[in-house]
């Protein structure tokens, strides 16, 4: 099995086969394409590595009203120089303009999960979860599927968290 097997297109995912299927995809589809396709190899691999979380950085950047001017910061690439994984992608979570706070962490049969909060303006709190056998990547599942809500809940509030 190799990453061509995740490759996702409209027809895999049960999309409509129509040609207006085939149409390019905006800046912002796009983004959201590549963060499902990441969040896909997450579940396939059995531990997080370095390139999995620039990746991440890489697909979050481009997520619109998600990171901030000056991201990922100077800590984060810090951490990552330092092979502090799990560290890092929990700096990641705090750093965007989402706000993320870290709500549980459990492991038991040999998976981790992780649960982030998210508590959008004038709406109730929103929780994503994420479960792996690898810590840096349940974490990081948890912020990948947070940063498609955030998406979700902005656009039903109207507004982006401040």
């Amino acid at each position: 099995m190799s990453l061509h097997d995740f490759s996702l297109s409209v027809h895999t995912l049960g999309g409509p086969s129509s040609s207006a299927a085939h149409e390019p995809l905006d800046g912002d589809e796009r983004a959201y394409d590549a963060l499902d396709a990441l969040l896909l190899r997450l579940t396939a691999v059995r531990r997080l590595r370095e390139h999995h979380v620039w990746e991440a950085v890489r697909v979050i950047a481009e997520l619109p009203d998600i990171a901030p001017g000056e991201w990922p910061s100077r800590r984060f690439r810090d951490l990552m120089a330092a092979d502090a994984l799990v560290d890092a992608v929990i700096h990641l979570t705090s750093a965007t303009e989402a706000k993320l706070c870290l709500r549980t962490l459990s492991h038991e049969f040999g998976l981790w999960t992780c649960a982030l909060r998210y508590q959008p303006p004038g709406a109730g709190r929103i929780t994503f979860k994420a479960r792996h056998a690898d810590l840096a990547a349940a974490i990081l599942g948890a912020f990948l599927r947070s940063c498609r809500g955030h998406r979700l809940a902005a656009a039903r509030c109207g507004r982006l968290p401040t």
